[in-house]
């Protein structure tokens, strides 16, 4: 039965006792062509009944319970467990559009892609808009697309850097071992999107909006998240890990884009650090570590809002607009 399924949907599942149900009736439409694969990561709370209800009436529903390890890991677990020919992922406190399974097995059924992107909802409390990055068109990619289109043709502010709007190729997943970063609260989903690509040949954009991405207050980044800065300092490590795969020569420039791109969300998120000098010496932190302070990334090569930054930094501004954003928030 295993090479029948075409798509497996992987749901990483951590205290969403009040989303899960929600997540998992959107999917009521779900055949057996299709698996999803509910990854409990140690949930305390009663998740677990909830999806049991839903797994009795539904035989392709796979619950699996694992330690506490992080969003990462439970991916990965579900990856290394998945059957189905292509993989997505749902988080559990989204939902999907009623159009979702029907649009996306009629795609994996007629067209050739190792990569497939839709547009979203940002849904809220009240309202939600639809995020309308993409319209139909497909892409042959060269090699290394990871960095050489991904990064540095910006292709990544079109098609966002989360997993939640995309169809992976299950073979090129495992053939190419690869992974979520464990242990990277942000920017895991990037970095994943940066090694796929790297092994990618056929993007396809379809414009239909099928995800329904909830904005929680609770969220994790409306919350300050003391690892954050930490943890794009960690691109560098990790963009030279994925580049040292395919022997690609990832240029000091390339990392230098990459913490321009990430300025502006680093100091923002020190403002929300309930410890304002200790915010004001991460942000300082941020610019030494990153080599932001010597950058010389061309300005050709920069969207708008990232030659501003780059005007900012040049003029020595990181600090006073720290301030600022402090004073306001």
């Amino acid at each position: 039965m295993g090479t029948d399924i075409l798509l497996s949907i992987i749901i990483p599942v951590y205290n969403v006792e009040n989303y899960i149900g929600k997540c998992l009736k959107s999917l009521n439409n779900i055949n057996n062509k299709i698996e999803v694969i509910v990854v409990d990561d140690g949930s305390p709370d009663k998740s677990y009944e909830i999806i049991q209800d839903y797994e009795k009436d539904y035989p392709n529903i796979h619950y699996i319970k694992k330690e506490n390890g992080g969003v990462s890991s439970a991916r990965n677990l579900g990856i290394s467990l998945s059957k189905g020919k292509y993989i997505t992922f749902v988080d559990a406190d989204d939902f999907v559009d009623d159009k979702y399974v029907e649009k996306i097995m009629e795609y994996i059924q007629t067209i050739d892609f190792d990569l497939l992107c839709f547009n979203y909802y940002l849904t809220y409390d009240d309202h939600e808009a639809e995020v309308n990055n993409i319209k139909n068109e497909s892409f042959i990619l060269s090699e290394n697309a990871g960095f050489s289109w991904y990064i540095n043709k910006n292709m990544d502010d079109k098609i966002k850097q989360f997993c939640l709007n995309k169809i992976y190729q299950t073979k090129i997943l495992k053939e190419n071992m690869i992974e979520f970063p464990i242990g990277q609260s942000v920017g895991e989903d990037f970095l994943f999107n940066v090694e796929y690509l790297q092994y990618c040949k056929y993007v396809v954009f379809k414009e239909d909006a099928l995800y329904h991405y909830y904005q929680r207050q609770t969220s994790v980044m409306r919350t300050y998240n003391k690892k954050y800065t930490d943890h794009i300092l960690n691109y560098e490590v990790n963009l030279k890990r994925i580049a040292s795969k395919t022997n690609y020569s990832i240029s000091q420039n390339d990392i230098l884009y990459l913490y321009l791109k990430c300025w502006f969300g680093v100091v923002n998120q020190e403002t929300q650090n309930p410890d304002s000098n200790e915010g004001l010496n991460r942000v300082k932190m941020y610019m030494e570590q990153s080599g932001l302070k010597n950058i010389k990334v061309k300005n050709s090569e920069l969207e708008f809002k990232h030659k501003i930054y780059k005007l900012l930094i040049k003029l020595h501004l990181t600090v006073p607009i720290y301030k600022i954003l402090k004073f306001k928030a």
